[in-house]
């Protein structure tokens, strides 16, 4: 057999250039990009997430190619491993599948991967050099293969060693990445929350309440002292942000520009102290009917007990507000000792928003 010696030595230079062990620690090097890769493209779209069963065999192929330089099947076997190593790992961390998937489709794309790692990571033979491969390789082993960079131990030893290094690290930037992912969701979260919080919120001063009704006014205050806003009905709500400074201040303003009675009595009834029992005397005196109510237990509390009850019967055939009976049946039926416990930490009920009725503009 004949064989030019240009192309005995051509085959010769790239046998000689074969490197296992280059293979094995770059196919371990780049499993930690690998799967950081994979599960970089998974969160941006997990529809994505199967198609790196074939990406993947692709880039591991290259890889070891590039750094092994191989044309003996060590190098094919080098990069199915791997290859599998990384679609476990991936299968592992739950960046594969989304939603529901057919089991012969995933396996066909990663049968497709490693048989794509495997035909790319071997360096292929050109028609020309056939002849001048096989006359190297069939006479005796070729001596490349004995040097220890090329024995099947030596780079399956550092393949498992670093591989396993490698998904260690891949595996830590994962759980930190996915931490800090989280806490930004739930940074984002809490600002758009904030933001909606914010878009609910009223104008508080005297020019932004000038043109709201003052029952709306009420709501709002009723709003910022619960955290619930109420519609006008009373039936649908929705979160508010609280602040008792801004409950107080609408209700002031109530007070100081609309000389009203029930924001006095409210006002008055939260404060609990010298001024508040002013404010409620001076809801009295302007006829609001929860300000006579809650004066009345007011007077059954540290005074008489049963003129208190006489004067609340008076109260409750005078009043026509359904919502005024029922305040009073429920106080005369849970009794004064229980209610005096009561008004040491006043509530801000609902119904004395709801009852209100705007005057009709004169």
């Amino acid at each position: 057999m004949k064989i030019d010696q240009e192309l005995l030595d051509k085959v010769e230079s790239k046998l000689n250039k074969q490197n296992a062990l280059f293979a094995a620690l770059g196919a371990a090097f780049w499993t930690t990009p690998a799967i950081i890769l994979w599960f970089f493209v998974y969160s941006y779209n997990p529809n994505f997430g199967s198609i790196m069963l074939l990406l993947n065999g692709f880039l591991i192929g290259l890889v070891i190619r590039i750094h092994g330089q191989g044309m003996k099947p060590l190098f094919s076997v080098i990069a199915f491993i791997t290859h599998t190593w990384i679609v476990f790992i991936a299968f592992d961390f739950g960046i594969v599948l989304s939603g529901t998937t057919w089991a012969i489709f995933l396996f066909g794309l990663y049968a497709t991967g490693a048989g794509v790692a495997m035909k790319i990571a071997r360096v292929g033979v050109p028609f020309e050099e056939h002849r001048a491969y096989d006359y190297l390789n069939s006479t005796q082993t070729h001596i490349s293969n004995k040097k220890i960079k090329n024995r099947w131990f030596t780079a399956f030893s550092v393949l498992i060693l670093t591989a396993s290094v490698s998904t260690f690290i891949a595996s830590i930037s994962i759980v930190f990445f996915s931490e800090y992912q989280a806490k930004n969701k739930q940074l984002v979260q809490d600002q758009k929350l904030r933001q909606l919080a914010h878009n609910k919120e009223i104008d508080i001063t005297p020019q932004g309440l000038e043109h709201r009704s003052t029952k709306e006014i009420l709501i709002y205050s009723y709003a910022y002292h619960t955290g619930l806003l109420f519609n006008k009905l009373g039936n649908i709500s929705q979160s508010f942000p609280r602040s008792e400074y801004k409950a107080k201040t609408i209700l002031k303003y109530l007070i100081k520009y609309r000389d009203n009675a029930r924001a006095r009595f409210i006002l008055g009834f939260l404060m609990s102290n010298p001024e508040g029992q002013s404010l409620l005397t001076e809801a009295v005196d302007q006829g609001d009917e929860y300000a006579k109510i809650y004066s009345a237990v007011d007077y059954g509390c540290y005074t008489n007990t049963d003129l208190a009850i006489k004067q609340l019967n008076i109260l409750r055939k005078l009043f026509r507000e359904e919502s005024l009976h029922e305040e009073i049946d429920s106080i005369l039926y849970i009794g004064f000792k229980d209610i005096c416990s009561d008004l040491e930490e006043p509530e801000y009920l609902l119904s004395y928003v709801l009852s209100y009725k705007d005057k009709p503009a004169l």
